[in-house]
């Protein structure tokens, strides 16, 4: 099928969702052991309900079906269908969108709570008809959207949107997040990151060299395991900014580093992106780790040691530590006992309600009470 001729194979037509079918053979699942689905086994409810499950759990169609569930089924792109028994119509392009509002109206018809406008947004779906006799249709149009496809938005255009929804519309983190299909904290990760990204270009040492290939560095500050670089840098919640201007200028230079000034030099120095100390977003996790575990080593790196040597040191200092534990008797039989504490401290409910784990406990509690009178006597 040439590509040229696609725009001439392709007719607009609205069709009641009812009559459009998932694509059991859709380019995404296909492996090396795959089995085709025949033809006329497209319609089959076990083959659709076996497809929106491998589209629900393998390709984050709840995500989908959330800002669906508060934006409506909006028809941005058509989807691309080619009609395989009469008034049915299999998905070539657009399988994740039609599962979503699938599940939209299986919803409703459960007696879910969906709005009026947003049940009405998916009874009829607005389609491209393909009326080419290609079988391999469905591969040429996902991978003219996924190859070629659409140009994938920036991190920091992404949170800028976000940003910008939550103050026009009042939304809080949870609102703006299920809009976008995103956690309350994934979308907290966005925000926080971006307002931390404009105080670095608006309020440090280096507002000529921030510039937007820094803002993942920014936004992995609000990851889950950057809780201490964050907390080195004094996050201030309720203003959204970093209150440690020493540290964070110094966080910037890392990005930035600006080499060392000559005596002759009339020039301004300006930071150099290419010469950064942290390579990957994935440092700012390292640095929490030496901050947490090996604050001496994070020193040597804030002093200019190289964060993969220090890091490697670290690593090499915990599990000696670990090796030296291991050879102290004494030290693991403190260790145990700990366990053994924090184990009877957290115990579930479970095990003092049902007879039989109860009593498994109390036996073993005894065999304990044993040992510790021969320690006491």
């Amino acid at each position: 099928m040439p590509t040229e001729t696609l725009v001439t194979q392709l007719t607009p037509l609205d069709i009641p969702l009812e009559q459009v079918y998932l694509d059991p053979n859709n380019p995404r699942f296909v492996t090396m052991k795959w089995e085709t689905i025949p033809e006329d086994q497209i319609d089959d409810p076990e083959v659709q309900d076996q497809t929106r499950r491998i589209l629900t759990r393998r390709f984050d169609v709840d995500k989908l079906r959330m800002n669906m569930e508060v934006n409506g089924y909006l028809t941005i792109d058509r989807v691309i269908v080619r009609q395989f028994k009469p008034d049915k119509y299999v998905v070539l392009e657009g399988n994740r969108r039609i599962c979503a509002a699938q599940l939209i109206s299986k919803l409703t018809a459960e007696g879910g709570t969906v709005p009026e406008e947003i049940q009405e947004s998916v009874r009829n779906i607005a389609c491209l008809l393909y009326t080419g006799d290609d079988r391999n249709a469905a591969w040429v149009f996902q991978g003219l959207r996924h190859i070629v496809g659409v140009f994938e938005w920036s991190a920091f255009n992404k949170a800028k949107l976000l940003v910008e929804q939550m103050e026009n519309e009042s939304l809080s983190l949870t609102d703006v997040g299920k809009r976008f299909g995103l956690t309350p904290h994934g979308a907290g990760q966005w925000v926080r990151g971006y307002n931390a990204f404009l105080q670095a270009q608006e309020q440090s040492d280096y507002i000529n060299e921030v510039d937007e290939r820094s803002f993942p560095f920014f936004q992995e500050l609000f990851g889950r395991s950057s809780n201490e670089i964050r907390d080195w840098l004094q996050w201030n919640e309720r203003e959204y900014k970093f209150d440690n201007a020493i540290n964070f200028n110094e966080f910037i230079g890392w990005l930035y580093p600006r080499l060392s000034e000559t005596e002759d030099s009339t020039e301004e120095l300006h930071g150099e992106w290419e010469l950064r100390r942290l390579a990957r977003r994935d440092d700012l996790r390292i640095l929490s780790f030496l901050i947490r575990e090996s604050p001496d080593l994070f020193q040597q790196f804030r002093a200019g040691a190289d964060l993969e040597n220090v890091f490697a040191l670290s690593l090499a200092r915990k599990q000696q530590e670990q090796a030296k534990q291991q050879a102290d008797p004494v030290a693991e039989v403190f260790a145990l006992l700990d366990i053994c504490i924090k184990a009877l401290d957290t115990l579930p409910m479970k095990m003092i309600r049902e007879p039989e784990l109860k009593a498994r406990l109390l036996a073993q509690i005894a065999e304990l009470e044993s040992r510790i009178a021969f320690v006491k006597s």
